[in-house]
């Protein structure tokens, strides 16, 4: 019996009401032992006889997002060792078990627990049984199709418009929100947008949502790895021990909501479902505006040039000294980490570093080429050779190899293709490169311009049947590794971290922990893996340019590119920019090549560009012996200063940043007031002002939000209180009480929950400012009414329209 009704508001935005069962009841709707729906905050999905999905409906108003047009999938269904797809035939609530749905076939039959939490509800798989003879190698969710285009966040799974967000999340490191590439065929590939951003701000392969040419998809899986799977065609993976190899377990968050109220809700989510909640004192890094804190990287950062480094940053009001060295950070090579002689060549030397940087309020930052393992660390050499680097086939010899040959001949091509880079083998212990690679009879293969004892190996000689194995090599030539490697990477990065006290992390390169075969499971257990092992969460930032679904609430901010870096420009820098936007993290420039003796003519253009789009610079970029001695160095440094000051205020109007989009135009802007008032003037090429300066002031502190609108009681909630400020740090309730049922989110300000008692509640509700910005108050008064009579509800048809 359904007993949920609904409580329909004059507004689209926050202030929404819906009826409600409580915690404990069961979160969809069922007629004669089926399911119709399941109600996760306020989305409805809608199902068939056979566990279809059938609508994706807003609940506050009946509009259906979901796109049908023969585009009808399951919810869930999976996919048999052969490569062949089943679907369920029927679903139905499991008898004894309300919270549970049972989706079946002839050959599977998958239990799925549904939990719901009010502005959300949680999917798990808590069983599975196949037929006899049956392998069960992969569970789909979905991929839900919508009519969504306006919106859509790939990364953390949620699309949305004006008027609603819906989404779904991954809550544990086996169930990946991407899709398999064996599998384009059964989730809509061949439609799928691969560059909606432009060149970044895309990861198909391992994004729960995804643009297509006619809508938007949402989906996640889970592997069975209990047993060796080939991924690809070409690598070969796993097992992995215990629960984590397989599919029982896979767990996905589902809701829909207000716009204003994602933040909020993935906050509940992260808090609830035991997910990382990394803070920066104590806020939640995602709302948290040092978040976006700048970093001045250092080509060569060591600690006789440290004091330097220091002076520098405090110039341009920066507290973050970072060390990136050619492409990699401060370590004697990649993969085993350990520090060079740049910050002392031990832990004990790079803790006295760190430090020494903090007595001056300054922190360390080190950069890591994440799963890049280069030619000479110990994973590789010296010998016995790490029998953990990923993998493409193997083959045999069927011929005899002298040490001296550089023709071997086996019985196949040891594959290779998407992910396996480079011609590279391992026989026993010796690494071997080859140039060209043919069949010459139906049974042998014959591998020419073999090149012996390569990575420091030593050449050997080996009778016919040696196994000859396909190595990955990574994008600078070295190798890759496996999870095993990637746990021990995780474990070493957060050991060096707990013990010397550095704080700011960029896992760059982070596709190469997915390119060995493992997907999202494996950006999960570098990310996720690093942050679980740290001793303190509060104050460490890391960053990525590239990012995995089940890895979103551990990342502090992505950042890529960077206007005149690399290939990159200001119109990437937009699109960039609209991509962490969607997918609700800071608004990121990427990097900003500075020097001492650049023109600051030239900076400050670039950082109105970075201010017109409300953006950050996470790097500026350079070295100690660039800025040392330049001519323009004090008055750049002096420049990023100014200009981080009011970014960091949120000083700048719509129309000031409107202006600013002009990449013809020059600007200079000057202090009047610390951290309150700026004055921005437009230069000509010259330098010299074009016409009247601009006053740049920030905001008051206050509230933007009006009156909270009627609550009722048995219904779901939400309401979003926003400052003003970006310096608000928590929202928290100074006097009088919320209504019985509802609770604020302090990092959010988010008011959600299922009203208890009728009668109308005065309160107060004060947002916490910092840098010397006083605190602001509002006093709010939120009426609920009496449940309403079920029997005379009628329910918004479900269909009443699409959108």
């Amino acid at each position: 019996m359904d007993r949920r009704g609904f409580l329909i508001t004059s507004g689209l935005s926050s202030f929404a009401t819906i009826a409600g069962p409580a915690i404990a009841e069961p979160a969809f709707a069922a007629q004669g032992g089926r399911p119709s729906r399941i109600e996760a905050g306020f989305l409805s999905v809608g199902l068939d006889r056979a566990g279809r999905v059938v609508g994706l409906v807003d609940l506050r108003d009946g509009t259906d997002y979901y796109l049908a047009a023969g585009r009808s999938v399951p919810l869930v269904s999976v996919v048999l060792g052969n490569g062949e797809h089943e679907a369920p035939a029927c679903v139905k609530v499991s008898a004894g078990h309300p919270r549970v749905l049972v989706f079946s076939s002839d050959k599977v039959r998958v239990k799925v627990k549904v939990a719901n939490h009010a502005m959300y509800s949680t999917l798990e798989v808590i069983g599975l049984k196949a037929a006899p003879g049956v392998d069960v190698q992969t569970l789909l969710w979905g991929p839900l199709t919508t009519s969504v285009t306006e919106t859509v966040g790939e990364d953390i799974g949620v699309v949305g418009n004006s008027r609603f967000a819906f989404g779904i999340i991954p809550l544990n490191d086996k169930t990946v929100g991407a899709w398999p590439k064996e599998f384009d065929e059964l989730g809509f590939g061949s439609d799928v947008l691969s560059l909606p951003y432009g060149q970044s701000g895309t990861q198909n392969d391992w994004s729960a949502g995804a643009k297509t040419s006619w809508g938007s998809i949402l989906r996640a899986y889970t592997y069975d790895y209990s047993k060796v799977r080939i991924r690809e065609g070409e690598m070969p993976i796993g097992p992995l021990p215990g629960s984590e190899g397989q599919i029982l377990g896979s767990k996905l968050a589902v809701f829909g909501t207000a716009p204003d109220l994602v933040l909020t809700v993935l906050s509940q989510v992260a808090q609830h479902e035991d997910q990382p909640y990394p803070t920066i004192n104590g806020q939640w890094q995602k709302v948290a505006r040092p978040t976006r804190q700048p970093f001045l990287t250092l080509h060569d950062l060591s600690t006789t040039n440290l004091a330097s480094a220091i002076k520098f940053a405090q110039q341009a009001g920066i507290k973050n000294v970072y060390s990136v060295q050619g492409s990699a950070g401060p370590w004697k090579s990649t993969g085993h980490y350990q520090f060079n002689s740049n910050f002392g060549g031990s832990d004990a030397a790079a803790t006295q570093m760190v430090a020494t940087a903090a007595a001056s309020g300054m922190r360390v930052g080190v950069h890591t080429l994440s799963n890049f393992i280069s030619g000479n660390d110990p994973y590789i050499v010296p010998p016995p050779a790490d029998k953990r680097l990923t993998t493409g086939l193997t083959v045999k010899l069927t011929r005899p190899l002298a040490a001296a040959e550089t023709t071997l001949y086996a019985d196949g091509s040891s594959g290779g293709g998407r992910y396996i880079r480079g011609h590279r083998l391992r026989i026993g212990n010796e690494f071997l490169t080859y140039s060209g690679m043919a069949q010459i009879s139906g049974t042998e293969w014959q591998f020419t311009g073999v090149k012996r004892a390569q990575w420091g190996s030593a050449a050997a000689s080996y009778p016919a049947g040696t196994s000859a194995t396909r190595i990955a090599e990574n994008q600078y030539g070295g190798a890759r590794g496996d999870l095993p490697i990637i746990d021990e990477i995780a474990t070493r990065l957060a050991t060096a971290f707990n013990t010397t006290g550095i704080r700011n992390v960029s896992y760059d390169g982070l596709e190469e922990a997915s390119w060995n075969g493992w997907s999202g499971h494996g950006f999960a257990h570098l990310v996720n893996g690093v942050y679980r092992r740290l001793k303190s969460q509060d104050n460490f930032i890391s960053e990525a340019s590239n990012l995995s679904s089940n890895t979103w609430f551990a990342q502090s901010r992505i950042s890529w590119g960077g206007i005149g870096w690399g290939d990159s420009n200001y119109e990437q820098v937009k699109r960039n920019v609209n991509f962490y936007r969607a997918n609700y993290f800071p608004p990121m420039g990427g990097s900003l090549p500075i020097g001492g003796n650049t023109s600051t003519l030239s900076i400050e253009q670039s950082l109105a560009l970075g201010a017109s789009l409300g953006a950050n610079f996470g790097w500026f970029q350079t070295s100690v012996s660039g800025l040392s001695g330049g001519s323009n160095t004090t008055a750049i440094l002096a420049a990023i200063k100014t200009w981080n000051s009011a970014i960091a205020a949120g000083a700048f109007t719509p129309a000031q940043q409107k202006l600013m989009t002009d990449q013809k135009k020059y600007w200079h802007l000057s202090e009047v007031t610390a951290g309150k008032k700026w004055s921005l003037q437009e230069l000509d090429s010259a330098g010299t002002p074009v016409g009247a300066a601009h006053v740049v002031e920030a905001p008051k502190p206050g509230f933007t939000t009006p009156e909270p609108s009627k609550g009722r009681v048995g219904e779901l909630y939400g309401f979003k209180v926003t400052s003003s400020t970006p310096q608000t740090v928590r929202y928290e309730v100074t006097s009088g009480a919320l209504p019985a049922g509802l609770t604020l989110n302090k990092d959010t300000g988010g008011i959600t929950g299922i009203p208890t008692t009728p009668g109308a509640r005065q309160f107060t509700i004060t947002a916490r400012n910092s840098d010397s910005v006083p605190d602001a108050a509002v006093t709010y008064r939120l009426s609920v009414t009496p449940a309403a009579d079920r029997a005379s509800q009628t329910r918004p048809p479900v269909r009443a329209r699409r959108s």
